[in-house]
């Protein structure tokens, strides 16, 4: 599977936090990016588009890691991110807690069996977070909606830490597309 998916095949973008991430890595240094913004603000496709100027410029992909955060709770292992490659990109790292914050009626509460299972992917998540946080030269991207939502994910620490190690840009809301069907 390409590491950029054909839906984002043409993603470009001009944001400046992007910019300095992509110059950052490939002049040999380590760029760490906290890339926060609503649903529908173009984190994603910021973030492909990153990936796109470094693969552009030569970077290679193997080199490179990306991460769904809901996939990553599910088949988490440790040596994952400790052997990770020197770019990692972790996206919707807070899509659990945006979903349930974000619910429009209440929610009917999961059986014992799935809210075992969540807390375990949760867990899993926040941990390797922490690990690849306090990884040398290693770079990341790591799409959140927020701060707060952040500290819910991955707890205070680890929020805490990736706040005092990487850079912070937050892209604005923008209109959500009308889906036809």
């Amino acid at each position: 599977m390409p590491l950029v998916p054909s839906h984002f095949s043409d993603a470009e973008t001009d944001h400046p936090a992007i910019a300095q991430w992509c110059s950052t890595i490939l002049a040999g240094d380590t760029a760490r990016l906290l890339l926060l913004g609503p649903h529908w603000s173009g984190k994603s496709h910021a973030a492909y588009a990153g990936l796109r100027r470094l693969l552009a410029d030569g970077y290679r992909e193997e080199n490179i890691t990306f991460h769904k955060a809901l996939e990553l709770g599910r088949i988490y292992e440790p040596s994952m991110i400790e052997n990770t490659t020197t770019v990692t990109v972790i996206d919707d790292l807070t899509i659990s807690v945006d979903l349930v914050r974000e619910a429009k009626v209440p929610l009917k509460p999961d059986t014992a069996e799935v809210q075992a299972m969540m807390a375990l992917e949760a867990g899993a998540l926040a941990d390797a977070v922490a690990r690849l946080s306090l990884l040398p030269r290693r770079s990341w991207l790591l799409i959140a909606s927020n701060l707060d939502c952040l500290v819910e994910a991955v707890g205070q620490e680890t929020a805490e830490r990736l706040v005092a190690v990487a850079e912070q840009a937050e892209l604005s809301a923008r209109p959500r597309p009308t889906l036809h069907w």
